[in-house]
């Protein structure tokens, strides 16, 4: 799990239950030109006020592929089922039939990457997902006229 004492939020934000977050969560598979033509774009519309989905953009399929394996889409399905938090870590565990550790270690990585987030109350480590709708957005497509696939 990755601990940071400054995340960018400011001090009342500091629990992510109380962050302003949009309720569609977009994932991607876009290279860094494609994301930086999002990012300009996506910043133009909030500035005109339209509303934004969270983005998490993954290299490539493969990695995407890597994060999100069917027990850790089910373990987001469960959590956007309950609304988004669940009691502890120990209970998602029970409620899935799993190994505790193992839904640590997904709960941490799905972290890691920001597909949810950890809330931390004493003893407790809490997995939360803020979004009601999570989008998986994988677009395939050919090489442009002239492109060297070895470059691709």
């Amino acid at each position: 799990m990755t601990d940071s004492l400054d995340d960018g939020w400011p001090d009342k934000y500091s629990d992510p239950r109380g962050r302003p977050h949009p309720t569609l969560l977009r994932v991607t598979v876009e290279n860094f030109e494609t994301m930086q033509e999002d990012t300009l774009n996506a910043i133009d519309e909030v500035a005109d006020g339209e509303s934004q989905p969270a983005v998490v953009s993954f290299a490539t399929v493969d990695n995407l592929r890597k994060i999100l394996t069917n027990r850790r889409i089910e373990l987001l399905q469960f959590l956007i089922d309950i609304e988004g938090a669940a009691e502890s870590i120990t209970a998602v565990a029970t409620e899935l039939d799993r190994d505790y550790r193992t839904v640590h270690d997904d709960v941490s990585l799905l972290a890691d990457h920001g597909l949810l987030f950890i809330v931390d109350e004493g003893q407790s480590k809490r997995p939360y997902v803020p979004y009601e709708r999570i989008h998986l957005d994988v677009e395939l497509a050919g090489l442009s006229a002239g492109e060297d696939p070895a470059l691709a």
